[in-house]
Parts: structure tokens; C-alpha cells; sequence
């Protein structure tokens, strides 16, 4: 995989405090202690991979998690746990993939999308 323009990576045996915004890719290896969030359009992506953790919160149209991520996380499209995946926290999402072998201690909460047409209460009047 060769990395574009527009990817950030926190290499192995590298540490980033803080808070960090990204456009279009966002890859991490090493350890991230803060929060992590998406600034550009609907197609950007953070990757915690094999060996990476994150600490903090990630707010990313999809997140690919594959090492350890201890967070709270909302994803407008997609959130993939790949099988050595160690996540604790609280996950918002769309869509959801979990491998056999992830661990996943935490909430689970779905984004639905309201229905303009359906009234949030509807009462029964006699």
C-alpha cells in the first residue's frame, strides 16, 4: 500500500499527545493519546493498525480498527474491527463489521436516520 498525499501516519515506536484533525487518511501504528477527527469530505478514513493504539476519541466517516483503541468513536459510514481488534469504549455508527476474533467491550449504539415524514410522537386522540 503506498500512502497519498493527503495520508497522515503515526509511525511505529512514535507518540502523538494531543488533539489532531486530518483530511483523507489517517494512519496509525505507533500511540495516540488524544482525539482524532476528520476534517475533510465523506470519504475519510482512520486506521488504528496491528500493533497501534489509540486512547482518546475518533470522529471519521469510516475507521478501520485492528489494534487497540480505548475511545469513545462515531463513524457517519462505517466501522471495521479486524480480528486482533481490542476496543473499549463507546461506538456510534452506521454500518458495522466485526471479525471473528475482535474484542469489543463497550456500547454499541446504531445512527439511524429520521424519517422526515414520520412525526417523532404520535398521540391517539378521542
Amino acid at each position: 500500500m503506498k500512502p497519498s498525499l493527503a495520508t497522515s501516519l503515526v509511525a511505529e515506536g512514535t507518540s502523538l499527545s494531543g488533539d489532531f484533525s486530518f483530511l483523507e487518511e489517517f494512519l496509525v501504528a505507533g500511540t495516540v493519546n488524544g482525539s482524532v477527527n476528520c476534517s475533510g469530505d465523506k470519504h475519510g478514513v482512520v486506521k488504528i493498525l496491528d500493533g497501534g493504539s489509540l486512547i482518546g476519541e475518533i470522529n471519521s466517516p469510516t475507521i478501520e480498527i485492528f489494534g487497540k483503541v480505548e475511545a469513545s468513536i462515531t463513524s457517519s459510514r462505517t466501522i471495521i474491527f479486524g480480528p486482533n481488534a481490542h476496543f473499549t469504549g463507546t461506538v456510534q455508527y452506521r454500518n458495522l463489521a466485526v471479525s471473528a476474533g475482535a474484542v469489543i467491550n463497550g456500547a454499541l449504539i446504531p445512527l439511524v436516520e429520521l424519517d422526515h415524514d414520520t412525526p417523532l410522537v404520535s398521540q391517539n386522540i378521542d
